[in-house]
């Protein structure tokens, strides 16, 4: 039989609940121990107890719960209010706000509880001499709850019209609800200037800016402050996921992922809280459940609305549900819990805040949040606004028809969305087209197949040009034919097949009449073909081309540039060859003929005008100046590229032009603000053309490495962790780029103080690095990964990690590095009460760069013996101390206080000659700190100041203060820059040792 706890163990035990995570579990906890402390019949004990419990069901689900053990607290008060110490007092008072607010999120609890408990709430705090703030501002939730407007003005303007004391709640607790109020009263720009001191870090306390930061949401996107808003999503979603007391605010970042167009981002953070929708997952807070659930509903509207009933959701109540299914149960589940507040206030307030909520419609089409999801939402594909047709009356079919027709002929990207058009237009007015513009139609329809890869793509080319030619538009029939051979390609074809099919086609083209405005284009585009084909065709074993096929693509590339150079007509096809002759160049190493043919082939493009195509070279362009370390000129290229590009309609292409940009921001100081911009833009635009993997995962990554440069770790962490499961296809971008993502995620973890969780994306980085040939890479990481886990308080896996590293940096011959590991695994064994084991390692780190003559050794043998001698008189602490305490037990007589004496005269002599020891390396550091100059003067004065102290110690207080004389007079001279910073710390230890 297991025997009641003792007092000291209960009290042991209301310390660590004090920390414990919030939810059930801990407030299970609080309950048991109240039980033992009432018990043990120890009263100081149970108010403790009652105090902890509160304390659990405030930050959790159940704050309904806290008025039971806060009567019994009550009676303990009226009983014998001195048993109370001033601090006990204080909380007693405070627990009124909490248990006045929790009672509002109780339906069952009566208004005349709650306007009885508002009275005897402001009667003790009168009594007690509180000012009123506290009980106006109690006035106000409840009146505000229950939609008596006219009341909660007046409570709202004594609350804030009264003086703050200390039962005031916290200044950012004030300013959410303040800027809550100002929110529902409909002024956005008033709410957000009321909430500005928390949302930039002024004030803030255990949940703030957590709340405020969801608060904000709706209201930054209503006033178009749309890249504030991300923000606050970013970094507030972060700290209130998993947090029982902060299920609103989950719900409030659900509900704007619903309205910005980032659905499936809101189905993630839902699916994360799933456990909580239900009756099951969150039974002591109906308050609670409807915000959070109510949230969850605005999301599943929508997707309804998208027609995504069918499509999954989330499980509830124990069982999967689609999106429809949850948002039936949930529909009726929040009109319950409205109708049940609805009963108790004798009004509709509650549910009629809940239909404007559910009925708010979108308030952008698209935010790009920068975040990747693992289910993407499919959405209807909006049409594309078509440039450049203000000559188009309405929607009339021959004007749209011209349009497309003109647009076609010069290449234009908006052709496709014309034609769309052009369909919608004679859908929608019953216009039945002539056969030409039937064969147009088809032709839209089968590129389109081309484009998904649809296995019927041939056939529907093959039907075109045979369309084309009963109308008599050979040249379109000639080009279809061209294409014909790409989807019998893409379809699989054998290359006889393929090549008949050229062979075809370019007859076609070059049947064409002499006079023939597009013979010519038509017969280069398939003499290109051919070139292209003569590769794709002609691999050798490995699917590489063999090098005579590839001299014969280059001297056909050359032959083309020099037969067509001249033709106006078909530039953009001589700069597709130009630019691949570019893009071979740069993978032999020629960069310079690269850059030339890169921009040989944008001038073509822009001459004819047709700026969209210069796009892609100027990409190129920029890309190349990045490889070469020249990100200013890549800056410059990628500009120009945004510039001709946009009239593009590619995602994609999009999206490479957008990070490119970034990419060569990132690499200039100053830059990553704007950097980040257009890495979000790039992911936005890869993930539109479903490539979240890869191409969008890396995007994602230069994105967070532009927040982690501004300081932005929250929204960069947010962003890599999102980005996780596409790491793998990261390997495309080079092998470092997976590395380079958990390498910048355990930066961020680490700023953020997660410490544990950065030590884990470092070990994983070592992992990865693990098989490469280069093993600087695994051993830097695994460094970082020990200092991780040391700061973590994880001893004993430091230690692991740090020996993993020493080995690899020992085995790679990088002796400064080795030194670095080595002193601090050195410390972390004198941490562990291992001197010997500590100094060791320090004698280890001093050889490891005891022969170089290079700067980089001589400071690292300073620091060596620098933190030697700190290791040495860091030990000598305890020494003293009992060196003191026996001295004073040998004051006695007796032949213990002879032994006590004698021990204490062996301590002082030990610490003499450890102090000696440690002088004499400070006095070898200090001259090599000097040798390096200003760079090295911050440790310089370090050193020298802890051997004057040391020298202090010794009883040679001149030896000391002249040391300090002598540095003073050395960093005089260097002037009034940042070394004059460094004279009030020195005249400071000088005044101490002449004192």
């Amino acid at each position: 039989m297991t025997s009641a706890p003792t007092p000291d163990e209960i009290r042991r035990a209301l310390w660590e609940n004090r920390s414990a995570p919030n939810g059930p579990l801990r407030n299970a906890r609080g309950e048991e121990l109240v039980a033992a402390a009432e018990a043990s019949g120890d009263r100081d004990l149970l108010r403790a107890a009652l105090f902890g419990v509160i304390q659990a069901y405030e930050y959790s689900t159940e704050r309904g719960k806290m008025m039971v053990p806060f009567a019994r607290l009550m009676r303990e008060w009226d009983e014998d209010p001195s048993a109370f110490d001033a601090h006990d007092t204080h909380t007693f008072h405070w627990l009124f706000k909490w248990v006045s607010s929790g009672m509002i999120t109780l339906p069952e609890m009566p208004l005349a509880t709650m306007e009885k408990w508002l009275a005897e709430m402001e009667r003790r705090y009168r009594t007690a001499g509180h000012s009123e703030r506290a009980v106006r501002q109690a006035e106000f939730e409840l009146a505000d709850h229950v939609g008596d407007t006219a009341r909660a003005a007046t409570a709202f303007a004594a609350w804030t019209a009264a003086e703050r004391d200390s039962m005031a709640n916290c200044h950012a607790c004030e300013l959410n609800d303040q800027g809550t109020y100002r929110v529902d009263q409909g002024d956005d720009e008033r709410a957000l200037a009321t909430w500005a001191p928390v949302l930039d870090g002024s004030t803030a306390c255990m949940e703030e800016p957590h709340r405020v930061l969801a608060l904000s949401l709706l209201p930054l996107v209503r006033t178009g402050r749309l890249d504030e808003a991300r923000a606050n999503h970013l970094r507030g979603y972060r700290m209130a996921k998993g947090n029982e007391s902060l299920l609103a605010s989950v719900g409030k970042h659900i509900e704007f992922c619903a309205l910005t167009g980032n659905e499936a981002r809101g189905l993630e953070l839902l699916a994360e809280h799933a456990a909580h929708l239900g009756t099951e997952g969150d039974p002591g807070n109906p308050w609670t459940r409807l915000q959070l659930s109510g949230g969850a509903l605005v999301l599943l509207r929508r997707l309804v609305a998208l027609g995504l009933a069918g499509q999954p959701a989330v499980p509830y109540e124990g069982r999967p549900h689609t999106v429809g299914e949850l948002h039936d149960a949930l529909a009726a589940l929040t009109a319950s819990l409205a109708a049940a507040f609805d009963r108790r206030n004798g009004n509709d307030a509650v549910s009629s805040w809940l239909r404007r909520r559910l009925e708010a419609e979108p308030l952008t089409d698209r935010l790009p949040l920068g975040v990747g999801t693992a289910h993407p939402v499919v959405r209807p594909v909006a049409t594309p606004v078509v440039p450049a047709a203000a000559d188009i009356a309405g929607e009339d079919v021959t004007a749209l028809v011209a349009r497309a027709r003109e647009l076609r002929a010069t290449g234009h990207p908006a052709t496709t969305a014309l034609w769309e058009r052009v369909g919608a237009a004679l859908e929608r007015t019953g216009t039945e087209p002539d056969a030409l513009l039937a064969v147009e139609l088809r032709e839209h329809r089968a590129l389109a197949a081309g484009r998904a890869g649809a296995p019927d793509a041939r056939a529907g080319f093959e039907e075109v040009a045979a369309g084309f030619r009963a109308a008599g538009e050979e040249s379109r029939a000639a080009l279809n034919d061209l294409r014909t051979v790409y989807a019998a390609l893409d379809g699989g074809a054998a290359p006889e097949e393929v090549l008949g099919l050229l062979d075809t086609a370019a007859g076609s083209a070059r049947a064409l009449d002499t006079a023939h405005p597009e013979r010519t284009r038509r017969i280069a585009t398939a003499e290109m073909t051919g070139a292209r084909l003569a590769v794709v065709l002609a691999p050798d074993e490995d699917g590489h081309e063999h090098g005579e096929t590839h001299a014969r693509f280059e001297a056909a590339l050359a032959a083309f540039v020099e037969e067509y150079g001249a033709a106006a007509d078909v530039s953009d096809l001589v700069a597709e060859a130009e630019q691949i002759r570019a893009d071979r160049a740069w993978q032999t190493g020629d960069g310079e003929s690269a850059d030339a043919l890169y921009a040989s082939a944008v001038r073509r493009c822009t001459d004819a005008d047709r700026p969209w195509d210069a796009a892609e070279p100027l990409t190129r362009r920029a890309q190349l100046r990045m490889a070469f370390g020249h990100p200013a000129d890549a800056e410059e290229f990628a500009r120009e590229a945004l510039v001709l590009g946009a009239e593009l309609a590619d995602p994609e292409r999009l999206g490479r032009i957008r990070l490119t940009l970034a990419e060569a921001l990132l690499a200039q100081d100053g830059k990553e603000a704007e950097g980040a911009e257009h890495a979000l833009e790039a992911a936005h635009w890869f993930d539109e053309a479903g490539h979240s993997d890869g191409a969008g995962a890396f995007a994602r990554l230069t994105l967070a490495q532009a927040y982690a440069g501004a300081g932005r770790s929250a929204e960069a962490a947010e962003v890599l962790e999102s980005a996780l499961p596409a790491l793998p296809a990261l390997v495309g971008h080079g092998d470092d780029a997976a590395v380079r993502a958990r390498d910048t995620l355990a930066r961020c973890l680490r700023d953020l103080g997660d410490h544990r969780g950065a030590a884990e994306q470092y070990l994983l980085a070592a992992d990865v690095t693990k098989g490469w040939d280069d093993d600087r890479p695994h051993a830097q990481a695994a460094t970082l990964a020990a200092e991780s886990l040391a700061a973590a308080g994880m001893t004993g896996e430091a230690v692991a990690a740090y020996r993993r590293a020493i080995d690899l940096w020992r085995a790679v011959g990088e002796a400064v590095l080795l030194a670095r590991a080595l002193r601090s695994l050195a410390w972390l064994h004198a941490g562990d009460g291992e001197p010997e084991a500590a100094r060791s390692l320090m004698d280890e780190a001093l050889a490891a760069v005891a022969d170089g003559d290079e700067p980089s050794h001589l400071l690292e043998r300073a620091r060596t013996w620098t933190q030697t001698a700190e290791l040495l008189l860091d030990g000598l602490d305890g020494v003293d101390e009992d060196a003191d305490d026996d001295e004073g037990e040998g004051a006695a007589d007796g032949p213990d206080s002879d032994a006590a004496l004698t021990a204490a005269i062996a301590a002082r002599e030990h610490g003499a000659a450890v102090r000696r020891e440690a002088l004499a390396l400070l006095d070898r550091a200090a001259p090599a700190f000097a040798a390096l100059g200003e760079p090295a003067l911050d440790e310089r004065v370090r050193c020298v100041v802890r051997a004057a102290w040391t020298e202090s110690e010794l009883d040679l207080p001149a030896e000391a203060a002249g040391r300090v004389r002598a540095l003073m007079a050395d960093v005089s001279v260097l002037g009034d820059g940042p070394a004059a910073a460094h004279l009030p710390r020195l005249e400071r230890t000088l005044s101490h040792l002449s004192g």
